[in-house]
């Protein structure tokens, strides 16, 4: 299959113009890797991308003997294009569901119910937004199982969001985090601006998901695709981290804010921070993960914890915390 050269999104940032090459030397992998990006306003234009493989499935994980991201690499990273750090992080709640504490968290009392949020976020410059990921309708929801809540309001306030974000960050393939693109009525509008890496493109089109999220190639191939091994700065204030596991193409990544505000949103590494502060596993019959991956990754976050007291690490579907860090004003409401 033929892919685009890559599109610039909206130039709303005014972010100069900058052609970076940036030289990593992490810590599990001491070989010395260019990347080459062109910035133009805040989109980031890939040339060329590569030709995308149609043999990817979540049996091709990338290997790696320790999980060990680099800090101080991804706090260079996260300024290494030029422009005003998000000045906000907020989130949107579009559906929950209620699930046993057995099945979310391995070793968990099948007695006590544990509630998880589907959400997305929303990174707030000056100028504009970024959205790391885009929810899902409801059609996907149902699709999830029987049970939870569905919120129509909040999924129209964030495909509102999506309709007007200079950017669109896919973290992986699951039906609750792309299904907001996939089942947009405003894809046409916004697919130029969706940015994610080639894993996530293969398996949207190769091995969608759900039923709702079968997509063609040649929709795909209007977003921004990139090849990263560890690290890819996206936009001013975030990197994102390759942390296949989850699923084969599962990314973190790395948030900082004007105020100095640090996050590791872990997206789906854990379903509730429990799984992460406990070391233990997801325990869904229907979740086949690379545990050796999980758990370095835990270990990883855990120690960023223990000796990053600034630094907030955030999970995508935990209900307390979206609670909490609301109230405490930590967390905005999408504009």
């Amino acid at each position: 299959m033929q892919t685009n050269t890559g599109k610039a999104i909206i130039a709303s940032f005014n972010i100069i113009t900058l052609l970076a090459e940036i030289s990593i030397n992490t810590m599990n992998n001491r070989r010395n890797f260019i990347k080459k990006t062109l910035l133009i306003g805040a989109g980031l234009s890939l040339s060329p991308i590569p030709t995308m493989a149609s043999n990817l499935d979540e049996k091709n994980i990338v290997k790696a003997p320790l999980f060990t991201p680099d800090l101080a690499q991804l706090r260079k990273l996260a300024t290494v294009i030029v422009g005003e750090l998000p000045q906000g992080l907020n989130i949107i709640r579009i559906a929950d569901t209620t699930r046993p504490a057995s099945v979310v968290v391995k070793g968990g009392d099948p007695k006590r119910k544990i509630k998880l949020e589907r959400t997305a976020y929303q990174l707030e410059y000056t100028n504009g937004t970024i959205m790391l990921d885009s929810g899902m309708d409801e059609a996907t929801h149902l699709h999830f199982g029987k049970g939870g809540n569905f919120y129509p309001d909040s999924y129209a306030t964030l495909q509102q969001a999506l309709k007007k974000a200079n950017m669109i960050v896919l973290s992986h393939y699951h039906g609750d985090h792309v299904a907001g693109v996939v089942r947009s009525p405003y894809f046409d509008e916004i697919a130029h601006k969706v940015w994610t890496s080639t894993k996530t493109a293969e398996l949207m089109i190769n091995r969608p998901h759900k039923p709702t999220l079968k997509i063609a190639a040649d929709k795909v191939n209007q977003f921004m695709i990139s090849d990263f091994d560890t690290y890819q700065p996206i936009a001013p204030g975030i990197v994102a981290i390759n942390t296949p596991g989850h699923s084969a193409d599962s990314k973190m990544f790395y948030i900082r804010l004007q105020s100095g505000q640090e996050f590791i949103h872990s997206v789906d590494t854990g379903w509730a921070m429990e799984n992460i502060t406990r070391n233990s596993m997801k325990n869904a019959s229907w979740i086949k993960e690379d545990e050796k991956q999980i758990m370095a990754q835990f270990a990883w976050l855990n120690r960023l914890m223990a000796t990053e007291k600034d630094l907030i690490v955030l999970c995508a579907h935990d209900s307390g915390q979206y609670i909490n860090l609301r109230k405490q004003g930590i967390l905005g409401d999408i504009v």
